[in-house]
């Protein structure tokens, strides 16, 4: 009996992180910055307890020798899917987070270990929020200092100014200058 409770636990946890997942691939995530991170973590913790628990089975052994196999296969094509499982899973190279209201937020980051650094702004939309925008730093910065010498100044301060149903004007404070700059719809989301 308290195998099967256990156990019924740990495919509710899989089914939220699997959901998580697909969300991702879809520009949507579970609202707030540490969400999907704890679910990711949780739902991690809880498979190395259960296939230590379940060891003695035979779907457990297979289960854990499988994830563990995919794990360091990931790792043959110069470590890319390995590093995406890295960052998907934490906080790596997410620099800021500033929530602008309570609907929108944007993150400056890096996405992934070949990504260059991007600003991308959420819209929360009760229980799961979708990505909006993925717009290149450099852009953000080039628009708001006329000089830059450091490639990843962090920003001071940034205010929502404008929205409108293809583009979100957000006014931006870096280094001491103020500027306002429109995410919009045409900016390629997966631009390098």
């Amino acid at each position: 009996m308290k195998n099967k409770i256990l156990f019924s636990i740990y495919i509710a946890l899989t089914a939220i992180f699997i959901t998580g997942v697909v969300l991702n691939f879809n520009r949507y995530s579970f609202a707030g910055y540490y969400t999907d991170k704890a679910i990711n973590i949780i739902w991690l913790l809880c498979t190395v307890l259960t296939v230590i628990w379940f060891w003695r089975e035979k779907t457990a052994k297979i289960y854990g020798i499988l994830l563990v196999a995919l794990m360091l296969l990931s790792i043959i094509p110069m470590m890319i899917p390995f590093f995406g499982i890295v960052y998907y899973f934490s906080t790596a190279d997410d620099f800021q987070q500033i929530q602008l209201d309570n609907t929108y937020r944007i993150e400056r980051t890096r996405p992934g270990a070949l990504s260059k650094i991007k600003i991308q702004v959420y819209k929360n939309e009760g229980l799961i929020e979708k990505q909006l925008y993925d717009t290149p730093y450099q852009q953000v910065l080039k628009n708001t200092l006329e000089d830059q010498h450091d490639p990843n100044p962090p920003i001071q301060k940034a205010k929502l100014v404008n929205l409108s149903k293809d583009s979100i004007g957000i006014e931006y404070l870096i280094q001491g200058h103020r500027k306002v700059f429109y995410h919009k719809e045409n900016d390629d989301l997966y631009n390098l």
